[in-house]
């Protein structure tokens, strides 16, 4: 069949054509493509047209009316020339290491000998990361988070997977977040006035009870060979075509399966068609789901975020360059895990040795929906790895790595980005920068003499207005602190969109800010607050603003906060607050957070939002 348009500048390995050849495989039961109401649309040549919003602009994309004609299989992929350089120079040193020559390399990632003859024998922790990558995921992932694409149309055959989740998942409104430009982590994004902004769909995280959706999980979690004890379930509900979900990266893979209406996603800037139970596994590819307008139906993603063992490492990371007969094999374990009477590859396999930790016996009623059928005792060994990990992803007490943690998850939803805190507080310091002084060099000395005689090693930089390109401007400032080993974040209070000092302290952005304060303190790290004026006292001020929230026990376990004086000395914050001309304890603003299922109606309400968050900066939400 003819490539689509839309799909042609996606890389392709030697011979691997849509549908068939190396790694390839066929989708089952999804037949021609659909309208946004569910019927079929007419299409010159075979071939679907759809309309949608991406980069600042209308575009058009083709399909294959018959799913069993568009992309699938496993496909090379990457953003960016210099990202696919980078991934090829893995692969390069990679086959060396099994053995492979400089040519049978080159033919296999489809490069010269001269280009591997030069990286081959390269270190992997040690290649520059591309170029004018300001990513900050891409900076900071693992060499095992990057891996090719595997597209596999109509994984299911039960057609009515949408509607069961649309009527039994108690939704919840979603928020846009973004990544934190000082850690890397997820955290909300906030408007000028401080609050919060809404994603313009909904969200839910699952934690078992449909035994409809437990089934899917446990076909996935077997077919695609997860094992993470820790993998994190999630779902997206997107109303109609106008709702969307911006362009991002995770550093980790990602198995997406789609119900309901045709919605295309975006995978390092380029379409693919996510029609009715397609599914889709991917790692580092920048991805997101824009806007179409032409679309009325609704779309469900169920989303699991999990991280490779080393036999998905093994065989998956980079499935372009397995050997012929992969996708035949494939298939024959996706039909055979229908049944779920199978042998995974790994016989007798153990989730301790690649976690380090004991695997937990399924208890209480999770166990009795993932284990529903006695299995015997074959299948006992072959799938007690991924049934294990399901039991263990299911259970909302399940610690979660901190990159899999979301502010949209309902483990941290309700308490802000910040997520749970625990301890018995701490203390934080609070310090004044003199920006403003005559002396540029003994003003900057006089503040990192004030830090180091209290070993101060993080420093909170709260300050709305600098000096601009004085000492302390923040960029400046944050490689001076890089010099002296001072590990810097800048989070800006006091923006007159807000309400000033006091107004951006009361609003969602400001107890934020100091929630995720609260919960890093650590006596291995002593924290400050670096604010603008010399007086603690100010009514109006930051510093008095900050002690008596942090001090009000409204944010979380109460710190002792200490306020350093330019020439030397501390002064205690009151225990009780009442420096600043903030309200008494003035508590945390909450948002309804009650779980709901949209009515058609809110629909049209929806539009506005999402309109307005595509005007935002992009790389900020989740998949």
């Amino acid at each position: 069949a003819a490539l689509p348009e839309a799909t042609m500048a996606l890389r392709y390995p030697r011979q691997n054509v849509p549908g068939r050849g190396r790694g390839a495989i066929r989708g089952r039961g999804a037949e021609g493509g659909r309208s946004a109401d569910g019927g079929r649309r007419p299409a010159e040549g075979g071939m679907l047209k759809f309309r949608y919003l991406d980069r600042g602009g209308e575009r058009f994309a083709e399909f294959p009316a018959n799913a069993s004609d568009d992309v699938s299989g496993v496909v090379a992929s990457a953003s960016s020339g210099p990202l696919q350089d980078y991934q090829d120079k893995l692969k390069a040193i990679q086959l060396r290491e099994k053995g492979l020559s400089k040519t049978e390399i080159a033919e296999k990632i489809g490069r010269s000998e001269h280009f591997v003859k030069r990286w081959w024998r390269e270190e992997p922790a040690l290649l520059e990361r591309p170029a004018g990558a300001n990513d900050v995921v891409l900076k900071k992932a693992s060499l095992s988070s990057f891996r090719d694409l595997d597209i596999r149309r109509g994984f299911l055959d039960d057609s009515s997977i949408f509607d069961t989740l649309r009527e039994k998942i108690p939704w919840r409104p979603a928020k846009v977040v973004a990544r934190d430009p000082n850690t890397g982590e997820l955290v909300l994004r906030y408007d000028d006035r401080g609050r919060s902004v809404n994603a313009g769909r909904q969200v839910a995280d699952y934690s078992g009870g449909v035994d409809e959706l437990d089934k899917v999980l446990q076909k996935i979690f077997s077919v695609m060979d997860i094992r993470d004890p820790q993998a994190r379930i999630f779902m997206n509900y997107y109303c109609n075509g106008m709702e969307r979900t911006g362009v991002h990266r995770h550093d980790f893979w990602t198995c997406l399966l789609s119900f309901g209406a045709p919605r295309i996603l975006t995978m390092d800037n380029r379409p693919i068609l996510m029609r009715d139970r397609d599914l889709v596994v991917f790692g580092t590819q920048n991805h997101g789901v824009p806007q179409m307008p032409d679309i009325s139906g609704g779309r469900i993603s169920l989303v699991i975020f999990f991280y490779p063992d080393a036999d998905n490492l093994e065989r998956r990371q980079w499935q372009t360059l397995s050997a012929d007969g992969d996708g035949e094999e494939e298939a024959e374990r996706a039909a055979a895990s229908d049944s779920f009477d199978m042998r995974s590859v790994d016989h007798g396999f153990r989730a301790s040795l690649l976690w380090g930790e004991a695997v937990a016996k399924p208890t209480g009623p999770q166990s009795e929906v993932i284990y529903r059928s006695p299995p015997t005792a074959t299948q006992c060994d072959a799938c007690d790895a991924e049934r294990s990990a399901l039991s263990q992803a299911l259970d909302p007490s399940t610690e979660r790595r901190a990159l899999l943690k979301s502010p949209n998850s309902t483990l941290s939803f309700e308490d802000s980005s910040a997520g749970s805190r625990s301890g018995s507080g701490g203390t934080v310091y609070t310090v004044a920068c003199g920006d403003a002084s005559g002396d540029a060099t003994v003003a900057e000395r006089e503040l990192f003499e004030q830090l180091r005689a209290h070993s101060v090693s993080v420093l909170w930089d709260l300050r709305a207005r600098t000096l601009r390109g004085s000492w302390s401007d923040p960029e400046t400032f944050r490689r001076t602190c890089a010099t002296r080993t001072v590990k810097y974040r800048h989070y800006p209070l006091g923006r007159r969109e807000a309400g000033g000092v006091l107004g951006h302290m009361q609003a969602e952005e400001g107890h934020d800010v100091l929630k995720r304060l609260l919960s890093s303190l650590s006596p291995e790290a002593p924290t400050a607050i670096l604010a603008g004026e010399e007086d603690w006292r100010q009514p109006d001020g930051l510093r008095a603003a900050a002690g008596d929230l942090l001090v009000s026990g409204s944010l979380g376990p109460p710190p002792r906060v200490l306020h350093l004086r330019r020439r030397g000395g501390l002064e205690a914050h009151p225990e009780h607050g009442g420096v600043s001309a903030l309200p008494p304890a003035a508590a945390p603003p909450s948002a309804p957070l009650a779980a709901t299922t949209r009515p058609a109606a809110v629909a049209g309400e929806r539009v506005a939002e999402a309109e307005a968050e595509a005007e935002a900066d992009e790389g900020s939400a989740e998949s």
